[in-house]
């Protein structure tokens, strides 16, 4: 069962985009981040990024509630790295530093969309659909393995641990025993996920249909060409 209508989403901005253009700018963005160690084009790119996001329209509060532990956990790295490394290894700290803030907004330039519709943008690229579920599930499942933690981090203090007064082996152990439960809980959904498939008949047919199929516009088209070449572009501008 395939429709022909393009299911973009009535809300605009970067919702009412195509799921592929936002794959190909995650892509080229953190391919490019990582094939130069140029703060400036680096820099060109976090702008571009930002740019995006604020042009789609995303609300930027909500984006930095999503990313605000990452963003804690890249400014923590840069301090570790400063402090260890001193001013050699500034210049090191600041091109890690930003290479990851590219990374998490795009990231976040991806979750300004519907999970299924990149399903079904990955099968259409001819990406067999067993691979492309599996990456769907597996980004599904992040943010509850993330709660996950929290909660049993949170049990764990509330049963008189003080993850701030261990020292560095009891710190480990401790660790550990918050890393168990959550890989239990993560085997046993899995677990329960592989029989919700089975009862559900999956792979059962050789072949897959979908009630809507993704269509590009033309303005999708464009921007799965501008992202990559305004990565290039600013390449030759920076590094020279």
């Amino acid at each position: 069962m395939t429709g022909g209508a393009s299911n973009h989403v009535k809300s605009g901005g970067l919702r009412s985009i195509d799921p592929r253009p936002k794959l190909m700018l995650m892509v080229s963005a953190s391919t490019a981040c990582m094939l130069t160690g140029n703060i400036p084009h680096i820099a060109g790119i976090l702008c571009v990024l930002i740019l995006t996001l604020v042009v789609g329209g995303a609300d930027m509060l909500v984006v930095l509630g999503r990313i605000r532990a990452l963003l804690l956990l890249i400014a923590a790295l840069f301090v570790i790295q400063t402090i260890f490394a001193g001013m050699d290894g500034l210049l090191l700290a600041a091109v890690l530093s930003l290479r990851l803030l590219v990374v998490v907004l795009a990231a976040a330039i991806l979750l300004e969309g519907e999970i299924r519709d990149y399903l079904l943008a990955l099968v259409q690229m001819k990406l067999p659909y067993e691979l492309a579920f599996a990456v769907i599930v597996g980004l599904h499942f992040l943010p509850i393995l993330r709660d996950e933690a929290v909660n049993i981090y949170c049990y764990m203090q509330l049963r008189g641990k003080d993850f701030k007064k261990l020292g560095i082996a009891k710190k480990l152990r401790a660790y550990s025993g918050l890393c168990l439960p959550i890989l239990a809980g993560a085997l046993r959904r899995a677990y329960e996920t592989s029989i919700a498939m089975d009862l559900r008949g999956f792979r059962a047919m050789p072949g897959r249909t979908s009630m809507r199929r993704l269509s590009m516009r033309g303005t999708d088209v464009i921007l799965t060409i501008f992202y990559p070449v305004i990565f290039i572009a600013l390449g030759f501008i920076f590094v020279r």
